[in-house]
């Protein structure tokens, strides 16, 4: 059956069927063609298994929750705040394109939603002031990337669930790597603004800083309380969720009231279609990783690391690699459902600690992000920017740079990625 549902999905990939179709599709066939005599009955009703998780839930929750604040005024004061606070640095208004981004993270735990809210206004500002159209936008999707690090964060939520792990731990070890990678942004942005020549704008005078503070005072509440709530025990990451979506309908409709109930709708539905199509990718993915744990694959792939190499490092080296292989051709989403059955036993297997070597793995994912010929966020900023994907790669390097640093650091420091879970 293996042989099937691999060469099948091939075949579908090179006939440029969508990923997430193919993956199911391929399952599928795989089953049809199995000597197992299992019911075609059985497909709809894994997919239904896998749906089927309260955990799940928060994914819906924070979509609409990063909608309403994007639509509603909150992501346009962010903007407003970063640029007060660090739009005088050298390469200012790339500075403030990941001070922006780090934030907007921290609200909806979406890489899309970040790009194109904070991209939509940033990159074109920095091709008006000089910045090259290809820097603008692969410095706007290597931000946009913090989002699945920084909680919230979706790919999380999907695999606490898989993996029976506590979705509030991953959120937490999830804020160092996270930083870690701003903090990378912001030097790399220095760097190449000294090199190049791009200045920043006029410091923004204190008294302004308050105002604009001030104005986004509400959105900057939001990831204190959902962070802060999960950290106090106070509610679950799935009631988080419903609590995020509740503060972003108070503040864009009481307060900033940029929309009212009419343009919520057209919102809410925005939202549910982006559940919809992460839900089939889930649900699709689900499928192709049954089969794949049909076959014993996961344990096939244990026996093989473990008769390589007896060594932590090693076989968690060899784990990276093929995520980040796996990530180039995969949606992340999907990437999260097939291996994390896969390689959460591996891990288990060399004593690595299941959060730590959750976070592991959706750091390594975060590449597949910001890598051809699937990379999301590289589709969604060229085409604000206007330019081609390939000239956005000419200024990926140091990006990946950063990325890469970020992995080794989650790597060899656990008790560092971990320190908010000991609190």
């Amino acid at each position: 059956m293996l042989p099937y549902l691999l060469i099948s999905f091939v075949v579908l990939l090179i006939l440029r069927i969508p990923v997430s179709a193919a993956m199911g599709l391929s399952g599928a066939f795989a089953l049809l063609t199995s000597d197992m005599n299992i019911p075609f009955a059985v497909v709809p009703q894994r997919v239904f298994v896998l749906l089927d998780s309260t955990s799940l839930l928060a994914i819906p929750f924070f979509i609409l929750a990063g909608a309403i604040m994007e639509q509603g005024g909150m992501a346009k004061r962010m903007i407003s705040f970063a640029e007060a606070m660090v739009g005088h640095w050298r390469g200012g208004l790339a500075q403030v394109s990941v001070l922006a981004s780090t934030i907007f993270s921290a609200l909806t735990g979406s890489s899309a939603a970040s790009a194109t809210a904070t991209g939509s206004v940033l990159i074109p500002a920095m091709k008006r002031t000089g910045y090259p159209a290809g820097y603008a936008a692969a410095l706007q999707a290597s931000s946009a990337a913090i989002g699945p690090i920084i909680p919230p964060s979706i790919i999380m939520v999907v695999y606490g669930s898989l993996a029976g792990v506590s979705v509030g731990s991953l959120f937490l070890s999830g804020v160092v790597p996270g930083l870690f990678i701003a903090i990378g942004l912001f030097i790399v942005n220095a760097i190449m603004a000294r090199r190049h020549g791009w200045g920043g704008g006029a410091k923004t005078p204190a008294r302004e800083r308050m105002i604009a503070a001030k104005h986004a005072a509400a959105a900057l509440l939001a990831p204190i309380i959902i962070v802060g709530g999960i950290l106090g025990g106070i509610f679950t990451p799935t009631e988080a969720g419903a609590v995020a979506v509740v503060y972003a309908c108070i503040v864009s409709l009481g307060l900033y009231r940029e929309i009212g109930f009419r343009q919520l709708s057209k919102v809410i539905l925005d939202a549910a279609l982006t559940t919809g199509i992460l839900g089939l990718i889930i649900a699709s993915a689900g499928i192709f990783g049954w089969v794949l744990a049909l076959e014993q694959v996961p344990q096939m792939v244990v026996d093989w690391v473990q008769s390589v190499t007896t060594s932590p490092s090693i076989a968690v080296l060899l784990v990276v690699l093929f995520i980040l292989a796996v990530g180039c051709v995969v949606d992340v989403t999907a990437a999260v459902i097939i291996l994390v059955p896969v390689f959460a036993p591996l891990g288990a297997s060399y004593g690595f600690d299941p959060v730590h070597f959750g976070v592991i793995m959706c750091l390594s994912l975060v590449y597949g992000n910001v890598t051809p010929p699937v990379g999301l966020l590289l589709f969604i900023t060229a085409s604000i920017a206007k330019c081609p994907v390939s000239e956005v790669m000419r200024h990926q390097f140091p990006f990946y740079l950063v990325l890469t640093l970020a992995l080794i650091a989650t790597v060899a420091f656990p008790s560092l990625v971990m320190i908010l879970t000991y609190l």
